[in-house]
């Protein structure tokens, strides 16, 4: 098993996978990327009726490191290679995220590209990479609007506010449940188990048709953000801001 990713299966064919890298608080790093990888591969053979993730209490997903981030600035790779986003659209079963915890930029596309988000009230949710000097990227450009709303989207991405789970909770954004942090994993097996009382080949052909059209917004992101990457990593400043972010 994983230090920093894991997953287990019920007997009602409810899948798991867990992000506890606490160390690197659920960051992207090649080595936690690869390991989510593996275990979602592990989990798709095994084909469960409905796969909930879930991350810290503290922390659900902190998004890039700063290895990756410099790989981006220096062109080593795009936003392409940056697979967790497809990935998770492109299951064959409907997936939850679980986020007790605080989710930031890549962190919140895991929800993006969830099928149900279940957020917490005390935790904060943005889509922080303006304050790290770049565009957004995994997919963020077009699948945040369709979670927040376009105009909480573009002030998420504009000023890289992290907005509290009560907050948005007040906007009526389209999270399906923002709920005090010790009842969010309650809420996510409880909608679980009703995904998995249902018939699994129709749950399967729903999860097809539904997961369409963010599969035709990940592609059309993609095109956008990997332009507006190779621009805005180029600016010296945005390495500077990286660099100085990442000094302490």
């Amino acid at each position: 098993m994983s230090k920093r990713v894991s997953h287990y299966i019920e007997e009602n064919g409810i899948a798991h996978i867990q992000m506890h890298d606490h160390e690197g608080k659920n960051v992207f790093s090649h080595a936690f990327v690869e390991d989510f990888l593996v275990e979602l591969d592990a989990v798709e053979k095994a084909e469960p009726r409905v796969l909930i993730l879930e991350g810290l209490d503290d922390v659900f997903s902190g998004g890039a490191d700063k290895e990756s981030l410099m790989d981006l600035a220096h062109g080593n790779i795009v936003v392409r290679d940056l697979v967790i986003s497809e990935r998770l659209i492109n299951t064959r079963f409907p997936v939850i995220s679980a986020m007790k915890g605080h989710a930031m930029g890549g962190g919140l596309v895991i929800g993006l590209c969830s099928d149900i988000v279940i957020a917490a009230r005390e935790s904060r949710y943005g889509a922080v990479f303006m304050t790290m000097g770049f565009t957004p990227g995994m997919g963020t450009t077009t699948l945040l609007p369709t979670l927040v709303g376009p105009f909480i989207a573009n002030e998420m991405m504009f000023t890289g506010k992290r907005f509290k789970g009560r907050e948005l909770a007040e906007k009526a954004c389209g999270f399906n449940y923002i709920l005090p942090k010790d009842q969010v994993q309650a809420k996510a097996q409880d909608v679980a188990l009703q995904i998995a009382e249902r018939n699994v080949k129709s749950v399967y052909l729903l999860k097809y048709t539904l997961s369409a059209p963010k599969k035709k917004l990940l592609i059309d992101a993609r095109l956008q953000e990997d332009m507006m990457h190779t621009i805005s990593f180029g600016y010296p400043e945005t390495k500077e801001i990286i660099n100085d972010l990442y000094a302490h």
